[in-house]
């Protein structure tokens, strides 16, 4: 049915769909790729997307300023929807309202575990954070485990960490055998073991 009110773009990996600050007020579907949440000075990613999830709809409902920016993390599929038009949908379909409501709501849960997930050792915060993009669908699957397209900086800001600290756990990890690196990657050898340091049961080197 969105179909009907937006138009289908393509783009490659970290272009900018939308600035945080700017006056725009379109949604944005996403069909096929993921996409990061990034907000702040010194940037930081806050979340990322996926297929079947909507991007900056909040500024069509509010007509304020962008919050956030709206980055590509690979090639990504989109439907643009205007915000008239997304609006006009919301009202004309009650159970996309209500699911637009309950998606919402469940972002606010994310940022709540956040800011509860804020006090965590470094190392557990990472682990979360590194089965989180796991779990997104983002990671190329293959013999050697799932490789993740995000570089350690991409992870600092994701954590909240610092650059030096995450270069240390990440080291501990590949010493540990359960991940390893390459360009701008990860590749996770043992997701088991991260879902154990995640939930505070282990340290990488155990």
């Amino acid at each position: 049915m969105l179909e009907s009110v937006g138009h289908v773009i393509n783009r490659p990996a970290d272009h900018i769909f939308i600035s945080e600050g700017e006056d725009t007020d379109f949604a944005l579907l996403i069909r096929k790729g993921h996409v990061k949440v990034v907000m702040g000075k010194p940037p930081r990613i806050v979340a990322i997307r996926g297929p079947g999830e909507i991007v900056g709809e909040m500024a069509a409902i509010r007509q304020k300023p962008r919050s956030a920016s709206i980055i590509a993390l690979d090639e990504v599929e989109v439907l643009h929807l205007p915000a008239g038009e997304w609006l006009r949908f919301l009202y004309e379909y009650p159970r996309a309202m209500h699911a637009q409501l309950a998606a919402a709501d469940e972002r606010l849960d994310q940022a709540t575990r956040k800011i509860v997930e804020s006090d965590l050792a470094i190392e557990q915060r990472l682990a979360k954070a590194l089965i989180e993009l796991v779990d997104s669908g983002i990671g190329a699957h293959s013999e050697n485990g799932v490789a993740l397209r995000v570089s350690q900086q991409d992870l600092a800001t994701l954590t909240g960490a610092s650059l030096d600290s995450v270069k240390k756990i990440i080291r501990s990890l590949k010493d540990g055998k359960l991940i390893g690196t390459g360009r701008q990657t990860l590749i996770i050898h043992d997701v088991a073991a991260l879902m154990e340091i995640a939930d505070g049961n282990r340290t990488a080197l155990l």
